[in-house]
């Protein structure tokens, strides 16, 4: 398999850039170069919808930023979960004044970091709500859901999250429509 990389230590950089570029009509880089938001984003009255996740799973995350889908995402290194100023950073280009939902996969890195970055926003006067998606069955037995990690369902969460977000729901219910 052939690769396409200019520099192995601006891989994450140039993957961001390069996909702003050729998506512009429908997102944006934000201010931390490690957050990705939808065009329109933020919406006033509307709750924000934001994800992240490690680079090289592409286009998941950053692939479905756009109108009724996600508003913001946090972009980690190569397989690794974004920083908490980027799930904060995130939820700052995100928030509309309702509030923000955190939709993410249940891996270690991003549970450490998204809690961090509640607190981080909680000081800005944001709130966010958070749903864990859990949805790989082979990773744990129905015994133990709660150490399931999140996979392919984590897409149905965005989409119905953003719609839910998209008709002015509050926080709560876009919560719910999400979990």
């Amino acid at each position: 398999m052939q690769r396409f990389i200019n520099n192995p230590d601006e891989v994450v950089e140039d993957t961001v850039k390069g996909f702003v570029k050729a998506h512009a009509d429908i997102v944006r880089l934000g201010d931390n170069p490690r957050v990705i938001v939808a065009r329109q984003a933020p919406v006033s009255g509307k709750v924000g919808v934001i994800t992240g996740g490690g680079s090289g799973h592409e286009p998941a995350f950053i692939g479905y930023a756009g109108r009724n889908m996600l508003d913001a995402v946090a972009v980690g290194e190569l397989f690794s979960s974004p920083t908490a100023k980027s799930f904060f950073d995130a939820a700052r280009e995100a928030n509309g004044g309702k509030g923000v939902v955190c939709l993410y996969g249940n891996y270690a890195g991003d549970n450490m970091n998204v809690k961090m970055a509640i607190k981080l926003a909680a000081k800005d006067g944001i709130e966010i709500a958070t749903v864990v998606a859990n949805d790989d069955v082979c990773s744990a037995g129905p015994d133990e859901r709660h150490k399931r990690r999140g996979v392919a369902g984590e897409i149905f969460m965005w989409k119905c999250a953003g719609a839910k977000a998209a008709e002015s729901a509050d926080l709560a219910d876009v919560q719910a429509v999400a979990q």
